[in-house]
């Protein structure tokens, strides 16, 4: 998107976007970073809370962020980091991404452990899965809720030991 769609959209001038977030890379990178922290304490949130069948809430939250949260989802979901977070962006917000992407990490790895599952099924089943179903929808049309169902079942048969 060029910055003049976003400053028409927003109602901003193309100075103000500048004074606030120093280039279009610095726009870009703070609206990718939004959207990771604000899905990520959900999700992480969600890992550690107790549950009948451990895992499971953290794998619905990627439609449910997707259905309450559209803009961000669609930032996550049809936006690259690479795009969004480039090398141009300012270096606070790199390390800030590092930080969260890390403590995803740390939480994916513990729950590989304490649920004795590998890491690469856990990766699958929370992130893979529902990543993948709710792109069949965005960004043309919303995530239904019917949805959560067929994500339940798939997730359900990787997180259980074989």
């Amino acid at each position: 998107m060029r910055l003049q769609a976003v400053t028409a959209t927003a109602g901003v001038s193309t100075g103000s976007i500048y004074h606030r977030f120093g280039s279009r890379e610095g726009l870009m990178a703070a609206a990718w970073l939004d959207a990771v922290a604000a899905f990520q304490r959900r999700f992480l949130a969600a890992l550690a809370s107790p549950e009948e069948m451990p895992g499971l809430a953290a794998a619905l939250v990627t439609p449910a962020f997707c259905r309450e949260e559209v803009g961000r989802a669609l930032i996550l979901t049809t936006g690259r980091r690479a795009e969004m977070m480039s090398d141009k962006a300012p270096p606070d917000m790199r390390l800030r991404l590092d930080q969260l992407n890390a403590q995803s990490k740390a939480a994916l790895e513990a729950f590989a452990r304490e649920q004795r599952l590998p890491l690469a099924r856990v990766r699958l089943a929370l992130i893979g899965v529902p990543l993948g179903a709710v792109r069949l929808y965005l960004p043309a049309k919303a995530v239904p809720e019917s949805l959560d169902a067929d994500i339940s079942r798939a997730v359900m048969s990787l997180l259980t030991r074989d």
